[in-house]
């Protein structure tokens, strides 16, 4: 083959004049071996590569990962080639190797389509792959032709080829189907619906694109001249958006040292290009400045450029993870989040102030929580809070078997499910029929939950409840791989929460248990006391609802309440049958027994103490202190009495005085409530015997 005539360009010009003072043999030694300018293309062949191998590696069952690596390897192919071809001593040389460039670049618009129709699930299209493939080959007969190549020319960067006749027809064909695959991208793009593909097809398509300006390096090949092949710096911009489409789309399980490592790496590769290049472009403006010292220039830029990357690179390496993207900032506040689970009293607290904080703070449409009910053996929707008005909200008490397909899903991979991925699966991955059949079952049932993503909540082996995360309301955004990782701590918090509460009202109602058991077989022996914790809780209750604005400045007011109605007495676990059910009065060591049933009652719950939360505990302890400082156990009086204890000091009085003893007769309730008012003020708190008044005179006790 004959090597057409050598020109020489204005920048080759250049450093000829720049290199007059070297003898022959270094420029002979350059020439023998790789250049600076071959530096670039090098290093992205290299990116290139790796993004290739990493995707293949780590998705080795998708046949839109092992198609996605081939375009990688087959971009290399074509970047490791320009470095070989610019590096050869002779034009024979670069012209085998610039074939081998074209072996790869001859398949890449078939890989393109193939890639754009499976990632889309254009099913229709699908037909016209092999014959995608089949113009590659036909294309490659081109390669070989005589007048394909028909030489080199010496530029800047070293040997670059000379086409002829059939690389206008090997272009044309090239072409067509890029064209075919861009329409694909954007009729996958516009047929979505859900934000997670929007965004994933957008970028890609997006990184496809600018790939496309790479093919500037060709235009030497029409003599058209350059300064320099910039299209690895499109390809780059490609392995950047195709790795942020892979990484925070696809939920990929990669390690913030990796994205480290992606931000160096891009940005040593940029300083090479600024150090490399920049002073080609300005070698004329300075050397008529400075004569001879131009080469300061570079110096300097080199120096200032390893400055201010040194500098990067520290502050890339100290980075936290929340601040690679600004859409993190709300980590600290699911943090204090995760504070203010450890503080609830109850699981309703707990999972009302859990759906509405992740609501607003990561601005999602929709939160749902449904906890495992041991009585019916199914996870129930305890609680929910929707974000968008035109949502529709799903009704508290929906259940889910053991045997749901979503259940048994996050039972077997104990990790988040993603709806967007799921569907991702059934539309692109070649899996069986029967798990396409399950998989399609998971999404119906996310489907109508509105769970664009459902967390399961482990505690000790066990799955104790599972939170449904909506969309988030810009539909610009989606929930990350940062997002799934936050959720995931938080939901371990919640199920510890959850499985102490669990376990702690288990401890109440075998402590109720036992008192029922004990009052029961009291009230067995002692017609005369017969419903009487009921009745105090009923009581309880209704001044309760009286007082609503009072209980407010308690986090559980009424249900606490009730709580400590329930268990007032229950420190007479314990206490003799003999003073319990003695007939007449009881004397002064008996009654200073009885005196001590409040503190009895306290060590009995000790267990449950924390869990109960003092507001219980005080109405225990203290349901028997006067309002003038006389009862007992503490002698507190006026507003150092606990609310609570001031309404079970009213309720327990006035059941007492109207059951019968065999001391004395019963108290028509009448005279029960003339007697709260006599000792109003002594004994008992004016304000809750006004409430008591006034429910009798309304009917309501």
């Amino acid at each position: 083959m004959v090597a057409a005539p050598i020109h020489r360009s204005v920048w080759s010009s250049r450093l000829q004049s720049a290199w007059s003072s070297s003898d022959s043999s270094e420029r002979e030694v350059y020439l023998m071996n790789i250049s600076i300018f071959a530096l670039p293309p090098l290093l992205t062949g290299l990116c290139t590569l790796a993004l290739g191998l990493f995707v293949l590696l780590k998705s080795k069952s998708s046949a839109v990962a092992r198609r996605f690596s081939i375009l990688c390897f087959s971009i290399m192919l074509w970047k490791f080639g320009n470095v070989l071809a610019w590096s050869s001593k002779t034009s024979d040389i670069a012209i085998f190797w610039t074939r081998l460039v074209y072996i790869g670049v001859a398949f890449i618009p078939a890989v393109v389509y193939h890639f754009s129709v499976s990632t889309n699930n254009l099913q229709k299209q699908k037909r016209w792959i092999p014959f995608m493939y089949l113009l590659s080959f036909l294309l490659l007969s081109l390669v070989f032709r005589k007048d394909f190549i028909i030489g080199t020319q010496e530029t800047l960067w070293g040997r670059h080829h000379i086409v002829g006749r059939s690389h206008n027809v090997f272009l044309f064909f090239w072409a067509l189907p890029f064209i075919l695959a861009f329409f694909n991208f954007y009729s996958g793009y516009k047929s979505t619906t859900s934000p997670f593909e929007r965004q994933r097809r957008r970028l890609i398509s997006i990184g496809f694109f600018v790939a496309c300006f790479a093919s500037i390096d060709y235009l030497p090949a029409y003599g058209v001249q350059i300064p320099y092949p910039i299209g690895f710096i499109f390809i780059l911009f490609f392995i950047a958006i195709t790795a942020y489409a892979g990484v925070y789309y696809k939920a990929l399980d990669v390690e913030i040292i990796l994205k480290k490592i992606s931000i160096i790496t891009f940005l040593s590769i940029v300083a090479a290009v600024i150090i490399y290049i920049a002073p080609f472009y300005l070698q004329s403006y300075f050397y008529k400045l400075w004569g001879k010292n131009w080469i300061f220039f570079p110096i300097s830029l080199a120096f200032l450029v390893g400055i201010g990357l040194f500098r990067l690179i520290n502050l890339v390496r100290n980075m936290e993870e929340s601040e690679l993207s600004k859409k993190f900032a709300y980590r600290p506040i699911l943090k204090k989040e995760a504070e203010r689970i450890s503080k609830a009293k109850n699981i309703h607290e707990l999972l009302t102030y859990l759906t509405r904080d992740l609501s607003y703070w990561v601005r999602l449409d929709y939160v749902g929580v449904l906890v495992w009910d041991n009585h019916t053996k199914k996870f129930v929707l305890h609680s929910s809070f929707t974000h968008a008005k035109n949502k529709e909200k799903i009704p508290t008490g929906l259940t889910l078997s053991q045997d749901n397909p979503l259940i048994v899903e996050l039972l077997r991979k104990r990790k988040p499910v993603v709806y967007s991925e799921l569907k991702y699966s059934l539309d692109i991955e070649t899996t069986p029929s029967e798990e396409r059949g399950f998989l399609s079952k998971i999404t119906a049932q996310m489907q109508r939950l509105g769970a664009e993503v459902a967390i399961p909540c482990f505690c000790e082996d066990k799955l104790l409840a599972l939170i449904n995360i909506g969309h988030k309301l810009n539909l610009n955004d989606i929930v990350t791989l940062e997002d799934l990782e936050l959720f995931s701590s938080l939901s371990n918090h919640t199920a510890r929460a959850i499985h102490g509460f669990m376990l702690n009202e288990e401890k109440i109602q075998l402590i109720v248990a036992s008192q029922n058991t004990l009052i029961s077989a009291i009230e067995a022996k002692d017609r005369y006391t017969r419903g009487h914790t009921d009745r105090v809780a009923q009581y309880c209750t209704l001044m309760g609802k009286s007082l609503e604005k009072q209980l407010r400045l308690y986090p559980n007011g009424l249900s606490d309440l009730k709580w400590a109605a329930q268990l007032h007495d229950v420190g007479k676990i314990g206490i003799s049958d003999t003073i319990l059910l003695k007939k007449g009065r009881l004397n002064k060591d008996e009654w200073q027994v009885i005196k001590e049933h409040p503190i009895n009652g306290i060590r009995i719950i000790t267990p449950v103490r924390e869990w109960l939360g003092e507001d219980i505990c005080a109405g225990i302890l203290y349901h028997h202190e006067n309002f003038d400082g006389s009862g007992y156990p503490s002698q507190q009086k006026g507003e150092e009495i606990h609310l609570f204890a001031q309404i079970i000091r009213v309720a327990d009085a006035f059941d007492a005085m109207t059951l019968h003893r065999p001391y004395r007769p019963a108290l028509t309730k009448e005279d029960a409530i003339n007697e709260l008012k006599k000792y109003k003020g002594t004994q008992f708190a004016p304000q809750i015997v006004d409430v008591m008044v006034k429910l009798y005179n309304t009917g309501e006790i």
